[in-house]
């Protein structure tokens, strides 16, 4: 069975964990050579990278608990709908997986930007340009929306064609109300898959570039800035430093939210 697992043993070590040990020896170097924790503690001292990491948080945690909110209506629909609407709707939410970031980034801006659709609609009935939120916050949580929910659906799909109606029908038998029943019933039955989905979009979202890059003007997230080190100001330490961190983070998420998971499924 080793054997078997080989390839993606071999491929791990040279696109993982290679990078990573090459990185987290960068992140400790200091600019002489010498052992240092300078390149974390920048995250810390320095406002521009503090306030970056905290946006790079709200934004993930807030784009995934609406992402969640939405999918899960979806899911069901998908699932357990009859209409003959909820196979195109499938199809349709694949869409976003195939476009990258930056693509996702122009479509905000086509809609909700200064010259975008909407703003000039208003323009024309109020004479006032309306919702040109692109290059805010509002408008980078609707990028990370697009290429969250088809990713929270994928997840959720399969846990609700799972669920079993007997359970569902005995409780409207037992006088429970439609919303009692989805509160009481469909979501305990399917918190740990809530879970899983939650931990897809908040990895998606730690470390999403493309979409932040195009909608990023004020609004900064912590990806934004390890770029623009290593690119534009060439300090690969504290690149390093901050890429570290932010993985750390990401991988803490994860393990916490695998097990809440663990724990919901007992």
């Amino acid at each position: 069975m080793t054997s078997l697992a080989m390839p993606v043993l071999v491929l791990l070590s040279l696109a993982l964990i290679a990078p990573l040990v090459v990185l987290l020896r960068q992140s400790l170097t200091g600019e002489g050579g010498q052992l240092t924790l300078a390149n974390y503690a920048a995250l810390v001292t320095s406002l521009a990278y503090r306030r970056a990491l905290l946006n790079s948080v709200l934004i993930a945690v807030s784009s995934t608990a609406l992402a969640l909110a939405l999918c899960l209506p979806v899911a069901i629909y998908i699932e357990r709908s009859v209409s003959r609407y909820r196979n195109a709707l499938a199809v349709a939410l694949t869409i976003p997986l195939s476009l990258p970031g930056i693509v996702i980034g122009f479509f905000v801006i086509l809609l909700f930007g200064l010259t975008g659709i909407v703003p000039q609609i208003f323009l024309l009935i109020t004479g006032e340009r309306q919702f040109n939120f692109a290059y805010t916050f509002w408008g980078m949580l609707l990028g990370y929306l697009y290429f969250q929910i088809p990713r929270a659906v994928l997840v959720l799909r399969g846990a609700v064609s799972a669920l079993s109606q007997d359970v569902i029908d005995v409780s409207r038998t037992l006088g429970a109300t439609p919303w009692r029943v989805y509160l009481d019933v469909i979501l305990p039955a399917l918190s740990p898959a809530l879970l899983s989905a939650a931990s897809v979009s908040l990895a998606t979202a730690f470390g999403a570039f493309g979409t932040a890059a195009t909608l990023s003007r004020g609004f900064r997230v912590l990806p934004l800035e390890i770029a623009s080190l290593f690119t534009e100001s060439f300090q690969v330490e504290r690149a390093a430093g901050l890429s570290i961190a932010l993985t750390c983070l990401t991988v803490a998420v994860l393990f916490g939210l695998g097990r809440a998971g663990e724990r919901a499924q007992r």
